[in-house]
């Protein structure tokens, strides 16, 4: 079988009186099973000091087809390195390269250095021949459509249109003068991925001008890369640069500060939703709809929002009912997240056992919800859950 070879030095040279270790970290490839396609390779994991590979930029020095060099360019500088443990993560976009040559493996061999440190990994590009990949967990996140920003680019946004896993994304950016742009990027989502040209159009008519017929000149920019991350997060690369993160803009909805001095800010959930997916078929274990009805009411009833100087959680409550207004339960909204850190999580309380929340709700934006059960199971089976959406 042939191997796809990822090399990975770093050229600083960094001083550290802890022991660079890579155990437990991991890998993976977005998409899973990118085959000849383009792809990004995420290594993650909790590195032994401060100074650890995702302070570094992935930059692909040199590709073959089967070999591929990457160096790090230098972007944070200790002159020591304090012995902490700190989270790490590196995104290594191979799409430029492999817009030259293409892979000529099955596999991909991940072989990382690091102050001193080795690792190794195998992956596969292509789904293994002994293995049933069609119902693999994957990374089938699209990007949600709608407005995004960046905090570290106040003056940019991106507009995200989809239909299905077609996608078009118009960055909305100005040109050196200050004017906007019309400026394109469209193609398929890969599983979490997108990867485009960036289009530029210009020489057509003006806002409220009668058709000419004139056909705008089209110019390529460069290159596009996107990770959808997680639910109205994105990780957008333009041409050679970083990685930026891009959050969707919630408007129309109102907004509670909640969390530790208001560090948290969750979406009201006030509307009518309805159960867009659910998991399993044996009612009440395995069935959302034997717990929820296909379609709900949320009523805000209380809200207690945090206070910049007082450090306290914050809760904002909603009564939960059914279309013709029976009581289902109480929904509590606090200072808490998920555990990925970023989606906040609400507790689905219902009349049965007010200290053990049924269900817990995940807000993945204005408009949906994911829902998963709450309590510990004792049969076996597949718990309730599943993802709702708003109707209003």
């Amino acid at each position: 079988m042939n191997k796809l070879l990822v090399s990975l030095p770093l050229l600083a040279l960094l001083q550290s009186t802890a022991q660079a270790d890579f155990s437990g970290s991991q890998a993976a490839l977005h998409p899973q099973y990118p085959a000849g396609g383009p792809f990004i390779v995420e290594i993650s994991g909790t590195w032994p000091t401060d100074c650890h590979p995702g302070e570094q930029k992935p930059v692909v020095a040199s590709w073959d087809g089967s070999t591929a060099n990457i160096e790090f360019e230098i972007i944070v500088v200790h002159v020591t390195c304090n012995d902490v443990d700190t989270a790490y993560r590196v995104l290594v976009d191979m799409s430029e390269a492999i817009r030259t040559i293409e892979p000529a493996g099955d596999n991909v061999d991940l072989r990382v250095e690091f102050q001193g440190a080795n690792w190794e990994r195998s992956l596969p590009l292509v789904c293994p021949p002994d293995e049933d990949c069609s119902d693999g967990p994957g990374f089938a996140r699209a990007a949600d459509p709608g407005l995004y920003q960046s905090a570290g680019h106040i003056n940019r946004g991106l507009l995200v249109a989809r239909q299905d896993d077609a996608t078009a994304i118009y960055p909305l950016v100005y040109d050196e003068r200050g004017r906007s742009q019309w400026v394109f990027a469209g193609n398929r989502m890969a599983e979490d991925v997108f990867f485009s040209e960036i289009l530029q159009f210009s020489g057509g008519d003006c806002l409220g001008c009668e058709p000419s017929g004139t056909r705008p000149d089209m110019m390529r920019l460069g290159y596009l890369t996107v990770l959808a991350d997680r639910p109205g997060l994105l990780q957008v690369k333009v041409n050679d640069g970083l990685f930026s993160e891009y959050r969707s803009v919630v408007y129309g909805y109102d907004t509670f500060a909640v969390g530790p001095a208001g560090s948290q800010t969750l979406i009201d959930l006030e509307g009518r939703w309805a159960i867009r997916e659910n998991r399993g078929t044996n009612p009440p274990l395995g069935d959302l709809t034997g717990f929820l009805p296909g379609v709900f009411d949320v009523v805000l009833e209380n809200i207690v929002t945090a206070d910049g100087d007082i450090r306290q959680d914050g809760e904002v409550s909603y009564r939960v009912a059914g279309p013709t207004g029976g009581f289902l339960g109480q929904l509590v909204c606090q200072g808490q997240t998920a555990p990925d850190g970023i989606t906040a999580m609400c507790d689905f309380i219902d009349p049965t056992d007010a200290a053990e929340p049924l269900f817990l709700f995940y807000q993945l934006g204005p408009r949906r919800l994911a829902i998963e059960y709450g309590r510990p199971l004792i049969a076996v089976g597949i718990p309730p859950g599943g993802q709702a959406l708003r109707l209003d």
